[in-house]
């Protein structure tokens, strides 16, 4: 019998399911074709007026100005936090960073406990939706081998975990010796400033100036990964201090040509100059290899800073502030999008946008739901592509303090209400961008009702992951630290498996039972004569007979293997009594359990 269906597919009616399977087959193909390549790229500290399509005037930027010509540049873009890794992890993850506990940048990152906990990130949703994902640059999240960027999303990882780099090789001349060899402990930003570049957990050889040296990465990523969806993070650590820029570059930009900007030298104007223009340079190479692979129509490049510039370098004028606080000049940013074909080149949109929201379009833009995954952001695509002109958000909320200390913004329409330390501001912004005149005396009623509505959005806000503590980590044994100064390998080390740095790889076992381990070696050694049982205690009140134990942490650290969790124990003083104490640092610090060392010499339970 002839077949009734499409001339294409004149076969045995039997044939039916081929058919069927073979229009699939292409509606699956061109399903896939429609969705895009992703790519965000992020400059770090970047000032709002230090790109010409933001109305710089002494530093060139005609690559990203390219790309603000060619799709949407908004005009109140905002990130999630003033200060690096709290921003971060807003945009990673797509959530406001409060909701899992993170409210200050890692300080110590070779410390377990501080980064991003397990939890879904933009890169892993993609990944679930057949994305190749791939991150450049600083990650700045944690250090640990379920913090690492593989663990968290990234099929590829080019770039460096700490909070920023330098940016030559250590044994540079312009570093006279300095870190090679590091002759001293260094402080927190010099600990992660030379941390290691690293391809996924191996190290490399690099021997160019570092934002060079991402461009390459990312453009590598390109190539290999051009013939299905991808999603590639460039996380530039321009022009992030150290102030450092190759000499051909800085004298491009004299100091006698830079803008004056308040606060700012025109030396340090002059290297911060030339850092943009070496990320511009970079960005123009990039998206020229997208061009050239033929992706151009299919690829959506999204472009922010990670925060505002910093006081010392950048101009965010005509906004108030910088990085480190709440004024516009903090949160406010560059914000700039290209979807060929989609977002009309050229146009300018007003209404606020966060960066939550650009994990948000890019899973809806994937086949994916943002609200299933619990993507705290909006997908904006029918604003972006004017489609529609009504504003995505209605009201925005920051948490901007630490879940001990409360502190917030709040922007509804034009008014933006800041609240610290007991201390509230208003701000018609429409009216007052540069945030010169307090309305908060004569609006106390909208103040009140602003104040109480960011309140009851703060509920959800979790305890700290980490508190901030002194002291140093300096060395770790994770293979991709080995042949940098900060590695350091443990007795019997094989590998970098655990979570602690210098800890032994070993199955886990319960904090009780290193716990009493701990008290059963310090009181054998102290008290030899008695023996010591543990018993659950929960108050403070009652008498105990303990060894003098200085009061100090003990941590992982102390026991030459791996509890199975992030706790601490230290030992604290109350009422006259020594205590030990377990800390868990996933509640803020707030103590779980408190073990009391009971001993008796006769074995009989005497106390």
């Amino acid at each position: 019998m002839p077949s009734t269906g499409p001339s294409t597919c004149r076969i045995p009616i039997n044939s039916w399911a081929v058919c069927a399977l073979l229009a699939l087959a292409s509606q699956a193909i061109a399903a896939e074709r429609d969705r895009p390549n992703i790519i965000v790229i992020m400059a770090d500290d970047l000032g709002y007026a230090d790109l010409g399509c933001y109305g710089g005037k002494d530093i060139p930027t005609p690559n990203i100005d390219r790309l603000a010509a060619d799709g949407v540049r908004f005009t109140s873009g905002y990130v999630t936090g003033n200060m690096c890794g709290p921003s971060r992890a807003g945009f990673l993850t797509g959530r406001h960073q409060s909701t899992f506990g993170y409210y200050r940048n890692v300080d110590q990152p070779f410390d377990p406990a501080q980064g991003l906990p397990k939890i879904e990130t933009i890169a892993s949703l993609l990944q679930k939706q057949g994305y190749t994902t791939g991150g450049v640059g600083k990650w700045h999240m944690g250090t640990a081998n379920e913090q690492h960027p593989n663990a968290m999303g990234f099929d590829d990882w080019f770039g460096f975990l700490g909070g920023g780099l330098m940016y030559f090789p250590l044994d540079h001349p312009s570093y006279k010796g300095r870190f090679s060899p590091i002759k001293r402990p260094l402080n927190g930003k010099y600990l992660q400033h030379t941390l290691p570049l690293i391809h996924n957990k191996k190290p490399v050889q690099w021997d160019q100036y570092l934002t060079r040296e991402l461009t390459d990465a990312g453009i590598a990523f390109l190539e290999k990964n051009q013939a299905k969806p991808f999603f590639l993070f460039m996380s530039y650590n321009a022009p992030h201090l150290d102030l450092e820029a190759p000499a051909e570059t800085i004298a491009k930009f004299p100091e006698a040509s830079m803008t004056a900007v308040p606060g700012v030298t025109p030396r340090t104007r002059s290297i911060y100059g030339a850092m943009v223009h070496e990320m511009d340079a970079g960005i123009g190479k990039l998206l020229a290899k997208v061009d050239e692979l033929g992706l151009d129509d299919n690829t959506v490049v999204w472009f922010l800073s990670d925060h505002g510039g910093m006081r010392r370098t950048s101009d965010n004028r005509p906004l108030r502030g910088s990085k480190g606080n709440s004024y516009e000049g903090g949160l406010r940013v560059p914000l700039i999008v290209k979807w060929p074909g989609k977002s009309p080149a050229g146009a300018v949109l007003h209404a606020p946008i966060t960066s939550l929201d650009i994990g948000a379009t890019a899973l809806a833009m994937a086949g994916g739901d943002p609200d299933k995954a619990g993507l705290q952001g909006k997908d904006i695509r029918a604003y972006m592509t004017g489609q529609s002109d009504e504003a995505p958000h209605d009201v925005l909320y920051w948490y901007t303090g630490s879940y001990a200390a409360p502190a917030g913004v709040m922007r509804a329409g034009d008014f933006k209400l800041l609240f610290e330390k007991g201390k509230l501001q208003l701000y018609n912004l429409k009216d007052d961008l540069g945030e010169t005149s307090n309305l908060g005396d004569s609006q106390p009623e909208r103040v009140q009702a602003m104040l109480a509505r960011w309140k009851q959005w703060a509920k959800a806000a979790q305890p700290e992951l980490w508190r901030k503590k002194p002291g140093s980590i300096q060395y770790a044994d994770y293979e991709w630290l080995k042949g940098s100064p900060h590695y350091k390998a443990t007795s019997n080390s094989t590998d970098a498996a655990a979570s602690a740095p210098g800890v032994q790889a070993q199955e886990p076992v319960s904090i009780e039972s290193l716990l009493k381990e701990m008290i059963d070696r310090d009181a054998a050694a102290r008290f030899p004569e008695k023996s010591f049982r543990l018993k659950q205690h929960s108050s403070y009140n009652r008498a105990s007979k303990t060894p003098d134990e200085p009061v100090r942490w003990f941590t992982n650290q102390d026991f030459n293997r791996r509890p199975s969790d992030k706790n601490f124990i230290r030992v604290e003083e109350k009422n006259g009594k020594k205590e030990w104490v377990l800390m868990d640092h996933t509640g803020a610090g707030a103590i779980v359990r408190t073990w009391m060392p009971w001993h008796n010499q006769n074995q009989g339970g005497s106390k």
